[in-house]
């Protein structure tokens, strides 16, 4: 799981180790789970040469990612290649990274992290936005190359969720008011759905797009 220090990714990595799995966690900062079962390596995804040697796995959760508010004026191109290297590139090279090694065992499962921002608009966010709809048509593409040898690909879609990264931005009051659920989400909440899309019981979920806004995008 890449982005396990906090938020969504150290939701799905306490999921997965209440259902007895062993969890590898990659985050540029240091660890925040200390439980058994559960390897900490601190490291920058975007630099391939500093991934480590790993046993067959069978899940990867590509969650890490950033968000950089502008428009295509206001932006540099260096901020624009910063949120690129990490919320797309990073994918790209977890999985080159990790298929190998699935297909050791014959099995895999892979949950990239989306947005809604990546299926609707989104004003001062047009790089985030851009990295997010890339996600969403990588995850189709790899789910069309390789569910044939057992290796299944979705995307989650999150709503506004509050980690972190939120919880520093203000007016979220007034945000929730546009979620016909009336709130914000909670990062367990999307995790439960990473967990499930990575388990046996979506066995024939291939190539999704799963929308957990809280309705925001049914309106």
């Amino acid at each position: 799981i890449t982005g396990t220090s906090s938020g969504i990714g150290k939701g799905c990595a306490e999921f997965f180790l209440k259902k007895g799995h062993e969890v590898y966690g990659f985050d540029k900062n240091a660890a925040t789970i200390v439980q058994p079962g559960y390897t900490h390596f601190c490291l920058d995804i975007r630099n391939k040469d500093s991934y480590p040697e790993l046993p067959p796995v069978d899940i990867l959760i590509n969650n890490a990612g950033m968000s950089v508010d502008g428009t295509v004026e206001t932006l540099a191109l260096e901020q624009w290649e910063k949120i690129f290297a990490l919320n797309v590139t990073s994918i790209f090279l977890m999985s080159k990274y990790i298929l190998p090694l699935m297909r050791k065992n014959g099995y895999g499962r892979i949950v990239n992290i989306g947005s809604t921002a990546g299926t609707v608009g989104a004003w001062g966010l047009h790089a985030y936005s851009a990295t997010k709809g890339a996600v969403i048509q990588l995850s189709k593409s790899m789910a069309a190359e390789y569910a044939k040898e057992n290796i299944l690909v979705n995307c989650v879609c999150p709503g506004g969720t509050l980690t972190p990264l939120m919880e520093g931005i203000g007016g979220l009051d007034e945000f929730a008011k546009l979620f016909p659920i009336g709130r914000l989400g909670q990062p367990e909440e999307i995790a439960r759905v990473i967990v499930f899309l990575a388990s046996d019981e979506a066995s024939f979920t291939v190539g999704s797009t799963v929308m957990v806004d809280g309705g925001f995008t049914c309106v």
